[in-house]
């Protein structure tokens, strides 16, 4: 979840909207709190394995 609050600062800083698409990529996998945001639609987790789909 840290990351995720991080890019949500990142976006409150530099971001010029008011709608943004959060997406983390990681080769080991995600937290259970990413999980769970990504249920709820606020993230966009991709892994190494989604991008060789």
């Amino acid at each position: 979840m840290d990351e995720l609050d991080l890019i949500r600062d990142y976006a409150s800083v530099f971001g010029k909207g008011n709608h943004y698409h959060y997406y983390i990529f990681s080769k080991g996998g995600f937290t259970d709190g990413l999980l769970q945001a990504q249920e709820c639609g606020e993230v966009r987790l991709i892994t190494l394995e989604d991008l060789y789909k």
